[in-house]
């Protein structure tokens, strides 16, 4: 079938609620091969998130590109943050399915001119740090130990050089195959250096044309570089253990796959109780799916000092009977995050919450080194106003309608305890 009519197709059955598509790509171009598939931009009002697909159709290959205005506005500052314009130059060339629209035209408008205006320019530190990759992988080409590491160079060295070239004359980069592209558009003379000089790396195993390619490139920047300044990483980069807090008579740790059922059977059993303290939960909240979605995130969070949200258990069992969680975690001059937690309720009285956060407040303030953490109550919850000030947290105000529970804003009491 004609792509334009099997895009339309897909566009009556699957997108028919979409304000308008854009069929791109090489095929449209006139460049397609038998391999080649068919990209789209499908551009709802309003949706939820953006979203990927890629399916056959017709016998096409399709990849379609979901978005709203928002989520194109997003992705297309993206692509001109990394100078590679995929989404903006999809939106240019698109063919407009069913029909050009004030809507789409619009797009197309806002596409062409973030082209025009190109990449934002790499600063010296940029260009620095590219000569300081090329030169390292020019030393690796200039004497490998055999064929197979010159032809590893040689990969790494083509995109790496092309990319340098472009961005050092404010030129739109590229990936993969549109490379050569690209460069023809920017500069023919130097696009068909390139690629004789790695042809006759890659058929003849002569590394001297591209060698002499590099040098001529990176000399109007400062020339092949070697020598740097100490590049400091933030002091916080650094894997720290999955912490396992032990107290007399508890186990704090991070909840793991195999503690998806016992985590559900927590909340099943508490929710009467926690629903009226707590913001609304989604509606997969007692589902397998979302547990293990949540702590995937957890440990993406606790990697990055972002969060670290704890299960309580018994030291002698597998049984979740609470939860302590430190979230939004900001380092900087802030260095402070906030607390919240809940337990069984046939385990209160016997001082086990008490007891778990006077471990898990070691953790976050001795091990983390965070300077203070927050922690907010409703008025009537008498039972944590208590617990709060016995671990010496201090009363800091009150907030009227702090957070919606229930359905109505509720007024919060404002805590904090600082670490000395």
């Amino acid at each position: 079938m004609d792509p334009r009519q099997t895009i339309e197709d897909l566009r009556q059955q699957r997108f028919g609620e979409a304000e308008v598509l854009f069929l791109a790509g090489s095929v449209m171009r006139g460049q397609g091969t038998p391999h080649s598939d068919l990209d789209v931009v499908v551009v709802y009002k309003s949706l939820p998130a953006a979203y990927r697909e890629s399916l056959h159709h017709e016998g096409w290959p399709v990849e379609l590109f979901v978005h709203d205005p928002e989520t194109l506005a997003y992705f297309c500052a993206q692509d001109r943050q990394r100078g590679v314009p995929s989404l903006p130059s999809m939106l240019a060339e698109g063919l407009e399915l069913p029909q050009s629209t004030p809507f789409s035209r619009r797009l197309k408008s806002e596409a062409r001119a973030l082209l025009k205006n190109g990449p934002p320019p790499w600063s010296l530190h940029d260009i620095d740090q590219a000569r300081y990759a090329l030169s390292d992988i020019c030393d690796d080409l200039r004497q490998p130990r055999n064929q197979a590491e010159r032809v590893a160079s040689g990969c790494r060295l083509y995109p790496a050089v092309a990319e340098f070239f472009l961005r050092t004359q404010h030129q739109w980069s590229a990936t993969g195959k549109s490379i050569p592209g690209r460069l023809a558009q920017a500069d023919p003379g130097r696009a068909a250096q390139f690629a004789q000089a790695f042809q006759q790396l890659f058929e003849n195993h002569d590394a001297g044309g591209v060698l002499q390619l590099c040098q001529e490139i990176v000399q109007p920047h400062g020339g092949f570089l070697f020598a740097q300044p100490p590049l400091l990483a933030p002091a916080d980069w650094r894997h720290r253990p999955v912490p396992r807090l032990f107290s007399q008579r508890l186990l704090l740790r991070p909840g793991e796959e195999a503690d998806i059922p016992a985590i559900l059977n927590y909340f099943e059993r508490n929710h009467e109780r926690l629903a009226p303290l707590e913001p609304d939960r989604p509606p997969d909240f007692l589902t397998a799916q979302y547990w293990r979605a949540y702590l995937g995130t957890a440990r993406q969070e606790l990697s990055a000092e972002k969060a670290v949200r704890l299960f309580v258990f018994p030291r002698q069992s597998d049984e979740v009977i609470g939860i302590i969680h430190f979230s939004q975690l900001h380092r900087g001059p802030f260095q402070a995050g906030y607390l919240g937690y809940s337990l069984d309720r046939a385990r209160e009285g016997q001082g086990l919450m008490s007891e778990a956060l006077v471990k898990a407040i070691d953790y976050v303030f001795n091990t983390l080194g965070f300077h203070r953490i927050m922690a907010n109550y409703l008025p009537e919850n008498e039972r944590s106003a208590r617990l709060l000030q016995r671990l010496g947290f201090q009363i800091e105000g009150r907030a009227p309608n702090y957070l919606r529970i229930g359905g109505e804003w509720r007024d919060h009491v404002l805590t904090a305890l600082t670490r000395c």
